[in-house]
């Protein structure tokens, strides 16, 4: 249907920018234009969309359809950019805007983790070296490029090794530690009484008689550690019994067994008094590989926190330099081992790897009797270079 049309204007947004645009008024009914005469040439007319033109056709001035691509034809010319200068500038600007979250996630990145950079008196803390914030899915498996979830001394033999050994009523099992899938990332150990059968996946027990499940991870064969600050910051659990430890293993254990491997425990947390976060460093009193246990001697150090260290989060760290071993709870400094300190052999000039684990241990951590289950949580581990000193070894 053809129509008439007066000029008007309207406003029309595109894209955030204002355009003009003019549009004709129509009436109702349909005019033949083509041909019919015209008063003035050059005069312009909008029929049924067609524009119009007064052209002078053997000297009579009449309507001819004319297409002048919109450019000159008033009531829809475009006062702005094109469509195509408008999607070019859109594209612009949404990459700029994404270039500046990028730096601006970059630049706080880079702004937090120096501000997580540890801060001790007498102690130049470098930069990262290695780290695991534990993010991931709700009930995802712990990264398997850094550790090995074990069961102890069950095949395959990948689920045994990490030295399990110790007198603990538990049995360990891979399905017992899982992410918690905050934003912020945390790995969860639960330990449970046995009310039936034990999970599919739990190794042997350790000791006479094993009331719990629980769970045990190492960097053992992955990643080995040598000097540095290595810290991790962890919500112990509640509740006598538990005992909980943050420590570290010569990586040769395989070769020249235990103690003459050395053992360093950042941090172990008896159950029954949870304000004190005690640290112990053992070893051999003489060189002979593959000899226990008469040869095995430790020295252990304990500090009161006066906090209940199963309440909240808090921070247990060594500084491992050649020749010296310090560990701190929180920043605070608990004790420094030297050789001179240590009568017999100094093992802690090699490389070790990490475990992090809860065992349900009477003798070290009060009576069980009451406990049902209780949850350690791992918010972070992270290894720091000290005094310039610090390898992290992906195996």
């Amino acid at each position: 249907m053809a129509a008439h049309f007066n000029q008007r204007s309207k406003w029309v947004a595109v894209l955030g920018i204002a355009l003009t645009l003019n549009f004709p008024a129509a009436h109702s009914q349909v005019e033949k234009i083509e041909g019919t005469k015209c008063q003035n040439v050059g005069d312009k007319r909008l029929s049924d969309r067609n524009l119009y033109l007064c052209t002078k056709v053997k000297n009579m001035p009449v309507w001819q359809e004319f297409d002048d691509g919109t450019k000159l034809f008033a009531p829809f010319a475009i006062n702005g950019p094109t469509w195509n200068q408008l999607a070019e500038a859109r594209e612009a600007e949404l990459k700029l805007a994404e270039q500046a979250r990028i730096q601006r996630e970059a630049e706080a990145k880079a702004a937090k983790a120096l501000a997580e950079v540890p801060k001790i008196n007498g102690l130049s803390i470098g930069a990262l070296i290695w780290g695991d914030d534990f993010r991931g899915n709700k009930s995802a498996a712990i990264n398997s490029s850094y550790w090995s979830a074990r069961n102890c001394h069950r095949v395959p033999q990948s689920l045994g090794g990490g030295a399990c050994f110790g007198d603990e009523s538990v049995y360990y099992a891979p399905s017992a530690i899982a992410l918690d899938g905050s934003e912020d990332g945390a790995a969860i150990i639960s330990t449970n009484r046995i009310t039936g059968a034990r999970p599919s996946d739990a190794g042997s027990c350790l000791s006479y008689s094993c009331s719990f499940v629980s769970g045990r991870f190492d960097t053992h064969g992955k990643l080995a550690f040598k000097y540095g600050f290595i810290e991790a910051r962890i919500k112990m659990p509640n509740g006598s019994g538990n005992h909980p430890a943050f420590w570290m293993l010569g990586e040769n254990i395989n070769q020249v067994g235990w103690p003459l491997s050395g053992e360093m425990d950042v941090t172990e947390v008896r159950g029954n008094e949870p304000t004190i976060a005690t640290s112990a460093t053992h070893f051999s009193t003489i060189y002979s590989p593959n000899t226990c246990c008469n040869n095995h001697q430790y020295t252990v150090d304990a500090l009161d926190v006066g906090a209940d260290l199963t309440a909240d989060f808090h921070t247990y760290a060594i500084a491992w330099l050649p020749n010296s071993i310090s560990y701190y709870v929180d920043g605070k400094l608990i004790s420094t081992q030297t050789p001179q300190n240590i009568t017999g052999h100094w093992s802690f000039n090699e490389n070790f790897f990490l475990i992090l684990n809860n065992a349900v241990n009477a003798s070290f951590s009060g009576t069980w009797q009451n406990l049902q289950s209780s949850k350690m949580v791992i918010d972070w581990v992270r290894s720091y270079k000290l005094n310039g000193l610090g390898e992290v070894t992906k195996r």
